[in-house]
């Protein structure tokens, strides 16, 4: 009975230690534990609904994406990537070919209406948004200090971070460890400009890649005090009504308040297309030149600290089968050496992928379920593989 009585005491006192966690948790800021029972799973794309408040992006749709016959690849080629799309619990796929769109597939319960979480690709988008607020003056340029828009930087050794090393990830700010509180608060909680503001420096900046979310939606800040507009507002009258993309959606981290730019831009497949086209076509969308060429060529040329990444994107195959993203996480995964040097992609976790390869005129979109075991070569591989030598040149709308 004694035994019993002390494992009884013990499961009590384990339950009180758990509920005043708990509770000191929800009073510090109630949006993270609330978010983790009710927001969306961890990974999960397809519940955007359930991440809210969120804060529209306003696109301009155009029907202008031509369609082409795929006789342009080996079907057996085709087949692989699909196979392999479908193994991974994809929702679409689509191959983009000398100026059509060769192949679209979406699994059911999907179709190209459906709206996603691509997590990470918004760095991406965001990093274009950085090369036209340079354009239209309201930055410098890249070296300017992140203490000119944020001045809590400008009191310590962070003066010395600028939009360049933000954009490289090379800032040498502290990462929290995954599943420590801060790193909930940047991830669910309702003060990010708090949160990411109040990381210290750990490392002195420009000197190591470190790939941190807290870089980009740093980013994100800047651009807000720059502009002197709503970060949604600015993302829609400057890039992305002019991409011919529908309407996309912002998580915001409280009502009014800051959007995640680090992930959490909500939008259908065929507009992850058109952004890779733009990379594409030099930052123009037809006759509109969106961002400055130059811009563009500064994002794709590999950063001095990992020949793997230049600004918010990523540049050809690592060196074996693994890509670091930084000291504290996991990394992603390679198979095999991509079959074409010039590739350039955008990363979302698990396997949200904008794959661009210049030399092909080839786009590849992937989106759908996240894996850490995402392998980043068996897609675009077997579409490499499947290019025939005489493609059929014939689009229609």
């Amino acid at each position: 009975m004694k035994i019993l009585r002390f494992i009884w005491r013990a499961l009590l006192g384990l339950v009180a230690v758990v509920l005043v966690v708990v509770l000191v948790f929800y009073f510090r800021d109630p949006a993270v534990l609330r978010r983790l029972a009710t927001g969306p799973g961890m990974g999960v794309v397809d519940q955007t609904a359930r991440a809210q408040p969120q804060e529209p992006v306003p696109g301009v749709e155009r029907e202008d994406i031509l369609t082409g016959p795929p006789g342009a690849f080996d079907p057996a080629g085709i087949e692989r990537a699909e196979a392999y799309a479908a193994q991974t619990q994809s929702v679409a796929l689509l191959v983009y070919h000398r100026g059509a769109l060769r192949h679209e597939k979406y699994w059911p319960g999907y179709d190209a209406d459906s709206v996603t979480d691509t997590f990470s690709a918004h760095k991406t988008v965001q990093a274009l948004l950085v090369g036209a607020a340079i354009a239209d003056g309201l930055i410098g340029s890249v070296d300017d200090p992140v203490a000119k828009y944020l001045p809590e930087f400008a009191q310590d050794e962070r003066r010395s971070i600028t939009i360049r090393h933000l954009l490289q990830m090379s800032s040498g700010l502290e990462i929290p460890r995954f599943g420590t509180w801060t790193s909930w608060r940047i991830t669910l909680g309702s003060d990010l400009p708090g949160v990411v503001t109040s990381l210290k420096a750990e490392k002195p900046s420009g000197t190591e890649f470190q790939y941190a979310n807290a870089n980009a939606q740093l980013l994100g800040l800047v651009l807000q005090k720059a502009s002197g507009k709503r970060y949604a507002q600015y993302l829609s009258e400057r890039l992305w009504s002019r991409l011919g993309a529908p309407s996309a959606a912002v998580w915001l981290d409280r009502e009014g308040g800051t959007p995640r730019t680090f992930c959490c831009i909500y939008t259908t497949a065929r507009a992850w297309l058109r952004v890779g086209r733009l990379i594409m076509d030099q930052g123009r969308v037809g006759a509109d030149q969106v961002i400055p060429a130059a811009w563009i060529r500064d994002m794709t040329t590999a950063s001095t600290l990992n020949p793997n990444y230049g600004y918010q994107i990523w540049l050809g195959s690592p060196p074996g089968t693994q890509r670091k993203y930084h000291d504290k996480t996991i990394k992603a995964y390679h198979s095999e050496p991509f079959l074409a040097d010039d590739i350039i992609y955008i990363d979302g976790f698990g396997g949200q992928r904008v794959y661009m390869i210049p030399s092909q005129e080839l786009i590849i979109v992937r989106t759908g379920k996240a894996l850490i075991d995402w392998d980043d070569a068996k897609i675009p591989n077997a579409i490499l593989q499947s290019i025939l030598p005489a493609a059929v040149p014939g689009a229609s709308p």
